[in-house]
């Protein structure tokens, strides 16, 4: 090696500065614009990270260069941020030949995994724990489990604990796993199993739903079980219809849609199709009831 090509000796990353940046993830979405969306947010997560390992006349070269377009799931994004933390610093103990070669390298790496993690963050988040964990507190509720001693403040409490805890420990393995794996982190994202459970976390969705579904229907499921049972094939019919459009790759709005007026129609077809002397549960003159006043 050349004293050209001589590195220079370089300060490393503390656990504070990592500390530090990992807490500026939770605010990545702080200064969000429809231009580069979460460039901003990124620059300020490395912050203390280019302030350690690079001199003060490089620290805002080094910055603009994560002012690019950026736009991925914010809870997912520590996976990338821990990556590009343990790459830049790699980057700062290669040679000035080299050095451009690892921008390149880092750039490449925030492209690639961008448009994959925030797939995978929008539904695992967004399409299942969320609506699971807001299942969860409505069944709470319908159970009166906590109302009647007056801990029903516990259902929010434990909806927001589900949820961050969950959501905050996914964020730091993946700022962790990033900073030990850099760019083989692609590879390690296989391994934590997201696929698995969001598969599990909808099916225990569906079993909370039957459990609501109970719940919902339990006076008349005391009355008889006939109205019940009538309710719950056409929920079953409901959930078929949706799996038959998904898979026909019809709009799930526009089902949506369709079910919403078709409930309505169900709910207003007896005042729109009898008369008030009919629905009123009178029988005629001549003795005959409507079919649909049994239902008022």
């Amino acid at each position: 090696m050349t004293p050209e090509e001589k590195i220079p000796e370089l300060p490393r990353l503390t656990f504070l500065d990592l500390a530090s940046a990992f807490l500026r993830t939770l605010f990545l979405q702080a200064v969000w614009n429809f231009e580069r969306y979460l460039s901003f947010g990124f620059a300020l997560v490395l912050v203390p990270v280019l302030r350690r390992i690079y001199p003060r006349e490089e620290r805002g070269e080094a910055l603009s260069r994560h002012m690019e377009y950026f736009n991925t799931h914010p809870f997912m994004a520590s996976f990338i941020l821990g990556a590009v933390i343990r790459m830049e610093e790699e980057r700062q103990q290669l040679p000035k030949a080299k050095q451009k070669q690892k921008e390149e390298e880092i750039s490449a790496l925030k492209v690639g995994m961008m448009g994959p993690l925030a797939a995978i963050g929008d539904n695992f988040f967004w399409a299942t724990l969320r609506p699971y964990c807001g299942l969860m507190a409505v069944v709470l509720v319908m159970s009166q489990a906590f109302q009647p001693k007056g801990y029903a403040w516990i259902i929010p409490v434990l909806f927001l604990l589900v949820f961050n805890a969950t959501h905050l420990g996914i964020r730091l393995m993946g700022f962790l796993q990033g900073y030990r794996k850099g760019d083989q982190v692609v590879l390690a994202i296989r391994r934590y199993g997201l696929q698995e459970a969001i598969r599990g976390l909808k099916l225990a969705t569906l079993l909370l739903l039957s459990v609501l579904i109970v719940f919902v229907n339990l006076a008349d499921l005391e009355k008889g079980p006939s109205l019940f049972i009538l309710r719950l094939i056409f929920f079953t019919a409901i959930v078929g219809l949706f799996t038959f459009a998904l898979h026909r790759k019809i709009s799930p709005s526009q089902m949506f849609y369709a079910v919403v007026l078709f409930a309505l129609m169900l709910a207003f077809w007896p005042d729109l199709s009898a008369s008030p002397v009919i629905l009123s549960g009178h029988a005629p003159a001549d003795g005959f009831i409507h079919p649909l006043a049994m239902l008022k």
